[in-house]
């Protein structure tokens, strides 16, 4: 029997007011379960978190977009993160999980869907496995997506590194790669991602630092590997909530505005907000 956990809590309006066309890049939708059964194989269970109130919480936060990431505890079965990005239309992009054996027409149909990417994971049950990542790579290429990741960065980027390198492909990294707030900007392989961001070739989503942080909930000790990513490549940041912020056991439950409003700690002006939180989102999704 899995773990279950609990659901995000109530949206407040944040003081930050996003501008037009703001996407929350990272946020899954899950149920409802007579839809939508969990696998059998997922590492956790989570509360039903359904579109209907995934939309509430975008209006509330008044953000107009959003990437709906494929999640884990529903394995490889798309026909929930299908129905999302199919009903929020224009809205919305996907970003899929799928068995290395999937089929040149399915990945088409999930394009027309209006899916961009896939994932990767080397923490989440159920997620895909990194080993087959060069050939998908190789065979999403000509569809223009990317790979997109979720790894401890802090403890396996290094030894990813090459792999990674080579891609042919854009990557997108998750929550800032999950570096614990005692690691440091300083740290071998915060390093080297600021040199993959550097290239050019490499996004990140400053998002899931209520995830790492000992300073809720306000995260004042993850705002610094923040401003290092904006610093190095404004032009690469993305932002995201990652509502409904799964298999949180031993942290605060993060309140919807605070996501938004940590934006406020970076200190950055209204041309580099409106970068990362509308214009660099609609180049790499393609809005």
């Amino acid at each position: 029997m899995t773990k279950p956990c609990a659901g995000p809590v109530p949206a407040l309006p944040p003081k930050l007011k996003a501008p037009p066309g703001a996407c929350d890049t990272h946020a899954h939708i899950i149920g409802p379960f007579d839809r939508f059964p969990l696998s059998e194989e997922r590492g956790y269970t989570p509360p039903v978190s359904d579109l209907a109130a995934f939309e509430a919480f975008q209006k509330t936060l008044g953000i107009d977009r959003a990437v709906i990431v494929h999640p884990s505890c529903y394995g490889t079965m798309m026909d929930i993160t299908v129905d999302a990005v199919t009903r929020m239309g224009d809205r919305a992009r996907g970003i899929a999980v799928v068995e290395p054996t999937i089929t040149d027409a399915e990945l088409d149909r999930l394009n027309e869907a209006g899916f961009r990417g896939l994932r990767f994971t080397t923490l989440l049950k159920g997620g895909a496995d990194v080993g087959g990542i060069t050939a998908m790579a190789e065979r999403i290429k000509r569809l223009g997506w990317h790979i997109q990741m979720f790894i401890d960065a802090e403890n396996q980027l290094l030894d990813l590194l090459p792999a990674l390198k080579a891609l042919p492909v854009d990557l997108v990294l998750d929550h800032m790669g999950h570096f614990q707030p005692t690691a440091g900007v300083d740290h071998p392989a915060f390093r080297a991602m600021l040199d993959l961001v550097k290239d050019g070739r490499c996004w990140v989503k400053l998002s899931g630092a209520y995830r790492a942080s000992h300073a809720a909930p306000g995260w004042d000790d993850m705002t610094d590997y923040a401003t290092a990513l904006i610093e190095t490549r404004p032009d690469r940041m993305v932002w995201a909530t990652d509502w409904p912020h799964v298999m949180l056991w031993d942290k605060p439950m993060p309140e919807g505005a605070d996501l938004l409003d940590w934006a406020l700690s970076w200190k950055i002006d209204d041309t580099t907000m409106k970068q990362i939180l509308v214009d660099n989102p609609a180049e790499l999704y393609g809005f």
